[in-house]
């Protein structure tokens, strides 16, 4: 396990990379779904601003689920339960070093874009959306991805988009999260026309986390990212959307190789949106014992240079070890009296 990070983190030094923008291009976002261990405890998202060398920009707490006759849940609860207590606590500390913390609604599960609930009429979308927009006020999210995985139509989404941004303002950040191929005029999960949406609403998406996995692409070469372009796109609302481990999905490339092809891309259009990562539990080379490295060869390929600084209290630490214990899963394998944390939160102070 040891020679496998040490040679993936070796090839940082040998990366060719293009001199960074002095704005948040080219990003660098992740998503954060698996909120617990295989033994129940919550699993921290702060050591991707706490350890070195990551220069993360946005950071994409998922899933949020619209359920007709229900209320909305975070994976498989109710965001306000208290397993989610560590990361609403965290989300905080991450904003505070400059990290950009969004929601995203959809994803594989069906349900949160039909007629019965977003992609309904006027009644039903307000009663649906009022969920979403409660959400989004009570966690101090600071954006909203939109992973549309089941047919929704044009008038759908467009309602979506511009209620989104009539509610939380211009510094609100849309996304959505096509598969690659729907930006060529390709396969599409989604049902309705991204171009069409882009011509329409394009001033109110900040940009697209284009999934490059699973069939829909890969970013291996420059094939994939140069048809999208060539259908139109601007490259720097385009972000080459990864797989971060082969257990998460068909079409993982290897940090060398899509080193390799981020540079061609950025020697072609000088600059493109950056790179998504799905997602942050289990990435490689660290795996579930360090996730963060992930994020420690992207910001090498990407942003180097550009990492933010994080001041954390005693009084912070103290916060963050109590929000931990109620964290842990009910029934798991340990008491929640005696979990140890998987993160030293004491050993973070730094003021």
């Amino acid at each position: 396990m040891k020679s496998q990070i040490f040679g993936a983190l070796g090839l940082l030094a040998s990366f060719a990379v293009a001199a960074p923008a002095p704005s948040e291009l080219p990003r660098l976002v992740l998503y954060y779904q698996t909120t617990h261990d295989a033994q129940g405890r919550p699993i921290s998202m702060l050591p991707l601003i706490t350890e070195k060398n990551i220069a993360l920009t946005h950071l994409i707490i998922c899933s949020f689920h619209i359920n007709k006759g229900g209320v909305i849940h975070l994976n498989d609860y109710p965001p306000h339960f208290p397993l989610f207590k560590t990361a609403w606590e965290e989300i905080q500390l991450m904003k505070k070093a400059g990290v950009k913390v969004m929601g995203m609604v959809g994803g594989a599960a069906a349900g949160s874009f039909n007629s019965e609930t977003l992609d309904g009429n006027a009644t039903t979308f307000e009663y649906y959306y009022g969920q979403l927009r409660d959400s989004i006020i009570e966690y101090g999210l600071e954006g909203m991805d939109l992973d549309v995985e089941q047919p929704m139509s044009q008038d759908g989404i467009t309602r979506l988009v511009r209620r989104l941004r009539a509610d939380f303002g211009p510094d609100f950040i849309i996304t959505l999260a096509p598969v690659s191929t729907a930006l060529a005029s390709g396969g599409n999960l989604s049902g309705f026309n991204y171009k069409t949406l882009e011509i329409t609403d394009g001033s109110d998406i900040d940009f697209y986390n284009a999934q490059f996995y699973n069939g829909w692409g890969d970013m291996s070469s420059i094939y994939n990212f140069d048809r999208i372009i060539s259908n139109g796109w601007d490259p720097k609302k385009i972000l080459a959307g990864q797989v971060t481990t082969p257990a998460n999905g068909y079409g993982f490339v290897s940090p060398s190789r899509l080193n390799a092809t981020i540079v061609e891309l950025r020697a072609k259009y000088g600059e493109i949106g950056g790179i998504m990562g799905w997602e942050y539990f289990n990435s490689k080379p660290g795996d579930t014992s360090q996730p963060w490295l992930w994020a420690q060869v992207m910001t090498a390929i990407l942003r180097p240079n550009l990492v933010p600084q994080l001041t954390i209290t005693r009084s912070t630490a103290e916060k963050l070890m109590r929000a931990w214990h109620q964290s842990v899963k009910p029934g798991s394998e340990m008491s929640v009296a005696l979990a140890p944390p998987n993160v030293d939160y004491m050993a973070m102070i730094n003021a």
